[in-house]
């Protein structure tokens, strides 16, 4: 088995959206009911007026939200008129207590008017990977087979990879961000009624699976 290679991370991201059933169209209630529901949930994570905020001057009805920032700017709970959005910056799975704690308090709250109910659930992961050796182009050319080589020749300067299932998508690329580096995103569909901790789960057992794929390993 081929010795895995140490990368770092320079950045890498966490997205959780839940798609509402139907929009909310009552706005009196959203901000009365909703949002106070919110706020309630969040004061035992030190939340305070200061750390809740809206778009001011929205375009439209979707860009139409009010954003609850947590941890001094780690972890930012969005509750929109069509989706909620729950985005943590450079998460590591040891503080996968505590966002799975905000997260279901969070949707908890939104959800308990009764006002709203959840179409679809979308988890999103990712990573850019940048190894301390070898070439990008062999750690993803192990991907696939046959190579991007055999179908337009060796002077390939991309070596993107996209899996699509009916409930997941991979997407292995070149970091546009850093040089040398990977871009790995891991995209999960969901119904409306699993739970958080088995979302997360998936997601984490889709990324050692990559970078196992990639012989990769990261702290």
């Amino acid at each position: 088995m081929p010795e895995k290679i140490h990368a770092d991370v320079p950045l890498s991201f966490f997205e959780y959206r839940a798609i509402h059933q139907e929009p909310i169209f009552d706005l009196q209630g959203f901000s009365s009911e909703v949002l106070r529901s919110v706020f309630g949930a969040f004061r035992s994570f030190n939340v305070s007026l200061e750390n809740v905020s809206y778009k001011q001057n929205p375009l439209n009805f979707g860009e139409v939200g009010t954003t609850f920032v947590l941890f001094g700017g780690k972890l930012a709970f969005t509750v929109g008129l069509g989706s909620t959005v729950m985005a943590v910056h450079n998460p590591n799975w040891s503080e996968l207590g505590l966002i799975t704690s905000v997260a279901k308090a969070g949707m908890a709250a939104v959800l308990s008017g009764g006002s709203v109910r959840l179409e679809r659930q979308r988890a999103t992961l990712g990573i850019h990977l940048k190894p301390a050796s070898g070439s990008m182009k062999d750690l993803v050319s192990t991907l696939a087979q046959p190579t991007v080589t055999d179908f337009i020749g060796s002077d390939v300067r991309g070596y993107g990879i996209s899996v699509y299932r009916e409930d997941s998508v991979w997407v292995v690329d070149a970091s546009v961000s850093y040089p040398d580096a990977l871009f790995v995103r891991i995209d999960r569909i969901l119904a409306p009624n699993v739970p958080f901790e088995e979302i997360a789960s998936k997601l984490m057992n889709d990324e050692l699976r990559l970078l196992e794929l990639l012989r990769l390993e990261v702290e």
